[in-house]
């Protein structure tokens, strides 16, 4: 059933609205599209109609997929799909590109510098976009996705390897600082060795995860034991029951997300810290154990995605 709102959140957070993220490249994409052409942000269940959105705004949309994918869609397209996860269906049939580790989570209207977010464990970065709501609309949001998770490359199994290539990626759309980073999990980890590689810091988070969404259970069981091959079109049809992929996903997501949390886990084990002199923010716990000792850490204390938007505004400026 698709939640239709009486009125538009505008900047407000999406918390407690019924929102449902975004779960992959494809989803983030047409999710920002929408609050572009609409103004706020929207969740991948809500009908592009039912929460104000009319026939010109749908032509932007279908101008927006050309321009992005180079496909000609009917005008009719989001009257028959007229959700976000329905249309990306739609457009995963035409986009044959590997995405990049850089995606655009949140535009933002440019009187803001951007902040960069390193995907957690499982290498997904969707988590973030609440974050981004929360933040305001006026900050723009880009997210750092693990490699080998749409597609057969190997994912990277270091620390500082990661760092690197995250570093080339961040300048490429943002050459020179400052620079505003931040990660959840082993994404701390690589945001302090970004920060490490990067000029005019101002501020390096570490979040707890949980903090924007509960952990999946299936995924932390993998710590004690690893899901046999049999395994993987029951966990597929757990997450799909959860929402946690979309509904024409195939085991291989699973086979590829064990793949990324095996890397990120054996990467943040073997990492050994470049020495850093700038603080740590960390939000949620009291300290980061995943951050070298001997780095000064700023302890934030925040239970909510709101209260943590509120910490990393006031900390911004």
């Amino acid at each position: 059933m698709n939640t239709v709102r009486d009125e538009p959140i505008g900047n407000g957070s999406l918390t407690g609205t019924g929102y449902e993220r975004p779960r992959d490249p494809v989803e983030i994409w047409l999710a920002r599209q929408w609050q572009r052409i609409l103004g706020f942000g929207v969740g991948i269940r809500e009908n592009f109609f039912g929460v104000g959105g009319n026939s010109l705004d749908a032509a932007r949309v279908i101008d927006a997929i050309l321009g992005e994918f180079g496909v000609q869609l009917p005008l009719n397209v989001l009257t028959e799909h007229p959700t976000v996860e329905r249309l990306a269906a739609v457009l995963r049939d035409h986009d044959e590109r590997p995405p990049g580790s850089l995606i655009a989570i949140q535009d933002g209207d440019g009187s803001r510098t951007p902040l960069f977010l390193v995907h957690p464990d499982d290498g997904q970065v969707g988590r973030y976009c609440l974050l981004a709501n929360a933040l305001g609309e006026e900050f723009a949001v880009f997210g750092l996705q693990a490699g080998g998770l749409h597609s057969d490359t190997q994912p990277s199994r270091t620390v500082p390897s990661m760092a690197d290539a995250y570093v080339d990626a961040v300048r490429a759309v943002h050459p020179t600082g400052p620079y505003l980073l931040g990660g959840c999990g082993v994404g701390a980890a690589i945001a302090y060795e970004m920060a490490v590689r990067l000029e005019d810091v101002r501020l390096v988070a570490a979040i707890d995860v949980e903090l924007l969404e509960p952990l999946d259970t299936v995924v932390e069981s993998w710590s004690r034991e690893l899901p046999r091959q049999a395994q993987l079109p029951e966990i597929l049809a757990d997450w799909q029951d959860r929402g946690l992929v979309p509904p024409n996903a195939t085991p291989e997501i699973v086979a590829r997300s064990l793949r990324v949390w095996q890397a990120n886990r054996e990467a943040a084990r073997d990492w050994r810290p470049s020495p850093y002199t700038g603080p740590i923010d960390v939000f949620g716990r009291e300290q980061s154990t995943i951050l070298p000792a001997t780095v000064a850490q700023r302890a934030h204390d925040c239970d909510t995605v709101d209260r943590l938007a509120a910490a990393l505004r006031e900390l911004i400026g």
